[in-house]
């Protein structure tokens, strides 16, 4: 059976099934434990890619792809780091497939924190565990720091994932 694509409304993210029997064990799986709001949102904070720094300098995450990158910012106020991993625990507990069209960015909010995920030039299907992974990058290399930070990645498909303080412009890197 061909896989369907359909667009949940009431949280923002692009859900793949295949089938009725896989939309139903979708719907028994784990609910996040705390209140969650995610929407789909554009980036328009636009930034230069010159400032970013390649990963493997993070020894920490020294297994990441090569041409992943990321960059931390001070903002005042800094999102909540307790806040952020509640976003990151939330995330890993929707347990799903995604698609995010091009251009588009997955809002995960929680407290004082914003965390996003973005396609930045193709649609790209992924899951909330690659998601998540992506979002601890993140916080253990920014807001842990009390900084805002962005992981992004330049190769096809490219994408960024991160924190900003609630209500924040969301970065835009032209990597296409």
């Amino acid at each position: 059976m061909k896989p369907i694509f359909f667009l949940t409304l009431t949280s923002g993210l692009a859900v793949s099934a295949e089938g009725p029997g896989r939309a139903r064990r979708q719907a028994q799986q784990p609910q996040p434990s705390v209140a969650l709001e995610a929407e789909i949102v554009q980036p328009s904070l636009k930034l230069d890619k010159v400032n970013l720094k390649q990963l493997t300098e993070a020894p920490a995450l020294s297994s990441r792809a090569a041409n992943d990158f990321y960059e931390c910012r001070n903002a005042r106020p800094a999102p909540s780091d307790s806040d952020c991993n509640s976003i990151i625990d939330n995330v890993f507990a929707l347990d799903q497939s995604i698609t995010v069209a091009t251009n588009a960015c997955l809002t995960f909010q929680f407290g004082t924190c914003w965390g996003f995920f973005c396609s930045l030039c193709q649609t790209l299907t992924t899951d909330t565990t690659f998601i998540g992974n992506q979002l601890i990058s993140a916080e253990a290399l920014c807001v842990a720091n009390g900084q805002i930070g962005t992981v992004v990645s330049i190769d096809a498909p490219q994408w960024q994932a991160g924190f900003v303080y609630q209500g924040s412009a969301l970065p835009d890197y032209d990597v296409c």
